[in-house]
C-alpha cells in the first residue's frame, strides 16, 4: 500500500465512525426542540385560558 491509500483508508474509516454519531446527535437535538415547542405551546394555552377566566 502506498501512503495515499493509507491516508484515504483512514479518512473513510474515520468518516464512517463520525458521521452516524453526528447525525444521531442532530436527530436527538431536533426531537428535544420539538418537545420543547410542544411544552411551550401547552403552557401558553393554559396561560391564555387562565387570563380569559380571570377577566
Amino acid at each position: 500500500m502506498t501512503t495515499w491509500q493509507i491516508i484515504l483508508a483512514i479518512i473513510i474509516v474515520g468518516l464512517s465512525i463520525i458521521m452516524p454519531i453526528y447525525y444521531s446527535s442532530e436527530k436527538k437535538k431536533k426531537a428535544q426542540q420539538e418537545e420543547f415547542e410542544k411544552i411551550k405551546k401547552y403552557g401558553e394555552t393554559i396561560n391564555q385560558f387562565t387570563r380569559d377566566k380571570n377577566k
